[in-house]
């Protein structure tokens, strides 16, 4: 049994979208069951649904840069974790995301929920080890995105 964890920090995300919870559980949870290592295991994410000052707040914090983005992965376990050949543990803590609804909100070219759904599988994929840290993972990882996305 997955546990998926939301907090609203900001009353935006319901008046502009009342089902985001629902949204973000059904896209977490497909994102889960694509991940053959971990959906063995029973596994429990927190997701942070703010809005730009605080996603300022954190971004400056953690990565030191003084401005709003789309989403932040906090990883609970070192990408190595999931590079195992089998993961033997019955239960996994991923980690925690925050969304900020301001960012994607100004991306007016882009359908807000699909923006959400893209940037949901981002940060999930980040929490079990992915990153995009050269071409050759990027690569990797977008790779990861679209699969999980055409399956949502």
């Amino acid at each position: 049994m997955n546990k998926i964890n939301i907090c609203l920090d900001s009353k935006i995300w319901i008046s502009k979208l009342p089902n985001v919870e629902n949204i973000v559980k059904k896209i977490l949870q497909k994102s889960i069951s694509t991940e053959k290592k971990i959906n063995s295991s029973s596994v429990e994410v927190t997701i942070l649904l703010t809005n730009t000052k605080n996603m300022t707040i954190l971004n400056q914090k953690y990565r030191k840069i003084k401005k709003d983005t789309d989403v932040l992965s906090f990883p609970a376990e070192k990408p190595t974790f999931y590079k195992k050949k089998k993961i033997k543990s019955k239960y996994i803590y991923l980690g925690d995301l925050a969304v900020s609804y301001n960012y994607i909100k100004s991306k007016t070219n882009i359908d807000f929920k699909q923006y959400l759904k893209k940037i949901l599988i981002h940060g999930f994929l980040h929490l079990v080890g992915h990153d995009h840290n050269n071409e050759n993972n990027y690569i990797k990882m977008e790779k990861a995105q679209k699969r999980i996305a055409n399956l949502i």
